[in-house]
């Protein structure tokens, strides 16, 4: 395994860590294993080399499943959750992190993000200059208490980050985004370059983009069932038979070298410098393998070039100002956005 620095933290997390999403919530993921499967998954993880498992109140039982998996590992793991409240004041927050600690089975969660800003739909921000100051102030006295180590935020787009305080920058440590060669949206509006310049690592979510990157899904390939997966905007058309444009160029680059589609894109998303770890959802055992394996192939500046040409004429096909890639999107609103 490979690690790097979070941020200046002086804590080094592996360059592939597990998201627990799909250990939880049923109503998007369908029918869940047996905790039997997740235990594996997380033993086989930590036996690898990977540090670093991300959770969240909002994933249905996933805090629950972890905390019971984890119980006896907690030392050999880096945990991370988040606030999902949609207020930031110190009670709520305290409140919330309290519930998470007790699923958790932990007296402290390593890496406390706050889940969303407020969004009052997919053309507007709902935060106010208070938020802001609470979200430091509620996040820097649960550090203070011991109740966290380390502070981040969780898809926060630019014009977010700009209302911070230089001091709550400098002690913020990470955003995690949606990131992948599907969406490259926090690249092109500068997200990406913002955190690198204030210290501040990505977390990047669905590498895969759900899967989609894997190779599995297409005309010829598995049916798409999982709701989360019918409501995402990648696997809908027409910017699903562009998406798979993109997919044939990734199997062209495996095939290359070797090795699998998956293994190509998180590869290339893991090489980005401001990227400190890759979060990838697992419910099968011989997926977690094929990630992890991602860490030891090579990409040529040929390979790397090609890919992240293909991404970005994806993207531009995409309009600006599309943040909520993931829902129950109204048909209305995606023609307002010319999709």
């Amino acid at each position: 395994m490979q690690y790097k620095e979070l941020a200046n933290t002086g804590l080094r997390v592996s360059k592939i860590a597990v998201g627990t999403w799909q250990f939880g919530h049923a109503r998007f993921w369908g029918k869940l294993s047996k905790i039997e499967e997740y235990q594996r998954i997380v033993d086989e993880a930590i036996a690898a080399g990977v540090n670093l498992f991300d959770t969240a109140k909002a994933y249905g039982t996933s805090e629950e499943v972890l905390g019971d998996i984890l119980k006896e590992k907690r030392d050999k793991v880096i945990l991370a959750s988040k606030l999902s409240a949609r207020k930031f004041d110190y009670d709520t927050a305290r409140a919330e992190l309290e519930g998470s600690l007790k699923r958790l089975q932990t007296d402290y969660i390593d890496l406390y993000q706050i889940h969303w800003p407020k969004i009052r739909h997919i053309f507007g921000s709902d935060m106010e200059k208070k938020d802001y100051e609470n979200i430091f102030n509620s996040l820097s006295k649960l550090r203070q208490e011991g109740l966290i180590r380390f502070a981040g935020v969780s898809n926060f787009r630019l014009h977010n980050l700009k209302e911070f305080s230089n001091e709550t920058l400098d002690f913020l440590v990470t955003n995690q985004v949606p990131y992948s060669l599907l969406w490259r949206f926090y690249d092109v509006e500068g997200v990406s370059e913002f955190c690198k310049q204030k210290t501040i690592g990505l977390l990047a979510y669905s590498p895969l983009a759900q899967g989609l990157l894997s190779g599995r899904f297409g005309k010829d390939g598995e049916r798409v069932t999982e709701k989360t997966r019918q409501t995402n905007l990648l696997f809908n058309e027409p910017v699903y038979s562009r998406a798979l444009q993109v997919v044939e160029v990734v199997k062209d680059v495996a095939r290359e070298i070797g090795t699998t589609p998956s293994q190509v894109a998180l590869k290339w998303a893991m090489e980005k410098d401001v990227m400190a770890s890759v979060l990838c959802g697992v419910r099968k055992l011989n997926h977690l393998k094929d990630n992890i394996e991602a860490v030891d192939i090579s990409l040529t500046e040929e390979q790397q070039q090609r890919l992240n040409k293909t991404s970005l004429d994806f993207q531009n096909t995409m309009p600006p100002g599309l943040e909520l890639w993931i829902g129950d999107n109204k048909k209305e609103d995606l023609e307002k956005l010319g999709i």
